[in-house]
């Protein structure tokens, strides 16, 4: 295989070469805007998040922490908590009542 290029073999190596690299470059540009762009997204997504800790963090110092809010119609927290709990042997597994807040036989 003989070393030497002629002189339409190098330009059109070199050409060749040139387009590889302005194609990898495009490449290279368009990754690195789609990073950019991720890095923006993450950096609103985190100061939405350290605002939501500061707002927490006042409500916590002014002992606003806890909010009351209406039960629903029909139910509520003795109705959800009815069938939590180990059951001791004997016991009925029957959901007479459940939900209606009727517990009569």
């Amino acid at each position: 295989m003989s070393s030497s290029y002629g002189a339409e073999q190098l330009w059109h190596l070199t050409h060749g070469m040139r387009r590889l690299a302005l194609a990898e470059s495009a490449r290279d540009a368009r990754r690195l805007q789609e990073l950019t762009d991720k890095i923006a997204t993450l950096r609103r997504h985190l100061d939405s998040v350290d605002d939501q800790l500061y707002t927490h963090d006042l409500h916590l110092r002014r002992g606003r922490d806890v909010r009351v809010v209406p039960l629903p119609a029909g139910g509520g927290a003795r109705t959800r908590q009815r069938g939590a709990g180990s059951r001791t042997r004997g016991s009925s597994t029957s959901c007479r009542g459940r939900g209606t807040g009727d517990d009569s036989e």
